[in-house]
């Protein structure tokens, strides 16, 4: 009998163990990997993307950001970029994915939302970049981030200013999320591309994308005890499902049907949920947060359409 309670008892260590590597491994912030100079982009697999990605980021060099912070709700200083431009049609919020940086995600389409007539705030989502922070917490304590960036963007242009969010990856669950808040601003609409259904569904959609045989709900359930006792969130504490279910603002969801990382259906699922004005761009074949890259004419065109569409409306 003793050795059955040594078996079980290396069984519950061995449990929490991997509970708690998962944990860290999800959620702990690491250090960044420099993708800003030619030699590592080239030696990564943006390498086929890293003239435009150069160019890119050049451009926003060019335009002289203005670096921002604000204070988080929990105490955290959150830092953007803020490029702007004359006689300015509105401001559009960008939060960019996991683990991820402006740079990376909006370097090529930056120009592209410029010559819209946006001014670009580019975020620091918590726990990357230049805002502090240690933990990941997969858009619970990143929605609240974004509701405070709105409040920063309205006491700048004035609250009657048109604004727009959007975010890529876990940044477009991240504003999706936020869209059950009534902002204190001029919110004419979200640009969700390629998020997710919530923290925990796309935890067990990767945790079975890597061992279809993993027993992904207990180690899910581990991963999220050590969430909460350390991080202080928990995987169901938020729902991007929920949160547009309770939205009144207009959203663009954008994926592409090749995603393997965040898979298409989840977008479907949150089109499908969502109560309030909703359009749905399927892009065939793109792979994860790679639709406006895929197919630029088309992404271009449905953007184009919103945003003109929204400008012309009330807030809502």
């Amino acid at each position: 009998m003793s050795w059955l309670w040594i078996v079980l008892g290396a069984l519950l260590l061995a449990a929490l163990a991997l509970g708690y590597v998962s944990f860290r491994f999800a959620c702990v912030r690491r250090r960044q990997r420099d993708l800003t100079t030619r030699e590592s982009l080239e030696a990564s697999h943006y390498a086929p993307l890293a003239d435009e990605m150069l160019a890119g980021m050049a451009f926003l060099k060019e335009h002289d950001p203005e670096v921002l912070h604000v204070k988080s709700f929990d105490g955290l200083t959150l830092t953007a970029r803020l490029v702007t431009q004359k006689n300015a049609r509105g401001t559009l919020l960008l939060f960019h994915g996991y683990r991820s940086t402006y740079q990376i995600d909006y370097a090529i389409s930056a120009p592209f939302y410029f010559a819209q007539g946006f001014n670009l705030l580019l975020a620091d989502e918590r726990a990357h970049g230049d805002s502090e922070g240690r933990y990941i917490t997969f858009g619970v304590r990143e929605r609240r981030d974004v509701y405070t960036w709105v409040c920063e963007a309205a006491q700048r242009f004035g609250r009657e200013f048109p604004f727009f969010l959007g975010g890529l990856s876990m940044g477009a669950s991240t504003v999706l999320m936020a869209s059950e808040y009534k902002f204190p601003a001029n919110v004419r609409g979200i640009v969700a591309d390629c998020g997710f259904t919530s923290p925990y569904e796309i935890q067990k959609s990767v945790l079975r994308a890597r061992n279809p045989r993993l027993l992904a709900g207990p180690l899910l359930c581990l991963l999220g005890l050590y969430a909460r006792v350390f991080a202080g969130f928990g995987l169901k504490e938020a729902s991007t499902l929920e949160a547009v279910k309770k939205t009144s603002y207009p959203i663009l969801f954008i994926h592409g049907s090749g995603d393997t990382f965040v898979p298409c259906r989840m977008s479907q699922e949150n089109y499908d949920a969502c109560r309030s004005e909703k359009r749905l761009l399927i892009i065939d074949g793109a792979n994860h947060a790679m639709s406006y890259i895929q197919d630029r004419p088309r992404v271009q065109s449905a953007l184009e359409a919103f945003f003109d569409d929204h400008l012309k409306e009330e807030q809502p």
